[in-house]
């Protein structure tokens, strides 16, 4: 068996055709890769790349979603060990795709961000369990908070659900 690459980020993004179907940009499906998996929603794209660069760097495998839509596939169709997302995402909240992550992947870490103080929004996510940051992120808080992922995977490989 290879070596998972370090520093590997997959991306996603909306068609360039405007029909709502997504486009693969360096989609990593090499099912060797056993590093825990971490959807990353966020429609800005410096906060997007920056981001996923990050927590890449952290020996996590990057799905970068521009899109509520893209998130929500890659929750259904992944094993995965943690969410992070804008609470913001166009028309849609992401406080919607928190509530999937904790149905679909019971233990998985989640973070939920924003650029602005939201007293309501805050108490939804911690009614879910999901850790509150406002922006620009405490990239500390966030380590801390995704922190024994690597050896959880270890314990328990997470694997692809669908490809």
């Amino acid at each position: 068996m290879s070596e998972p690459r370090k520093g590997a980020v997959v991306t996603r993004r909306e068609s360039a055709r405007g029909d709502g179907r997504e486009a693969d940009e360096s989609l990593d499906r090499d099912n060797t890769d056993t590093r825990p998996i971490v959807v990353l929603a966020e429609d800005d794209p410096a906060a997007l790349d920056g981001l996923s660069r990050w927590l890449a760097g952290e020996e996590l495998r990057v799905l970068s979603c521009a899109t509520f839509a893209e998130a929500r596939a890659q929750l259904g169709t992944r094993r995965v060990a943690a969410l992070l997302t804008d609470v913001r995402l166009v028309e849609f909240n992401g406080l919607h795709l928190v509530q999937l992550a904790r149905t679909l992947h019971p233990r998985a870490r989640l973070v939920v961000f924003s650029g602005h103080p939201d007293e309501v929004l805050e108490h939804e996510a911690h009614a879910v369990g999901a850790l509150w940051l406002i922006k620009p992120l405490d990239l500390s808080m966030v380590r801390e908070h995704l922190a024994g992922l690597i050896e959880e995977q270890e314990e328990s490989p997470a694997s692809d659900v669908a490809d």
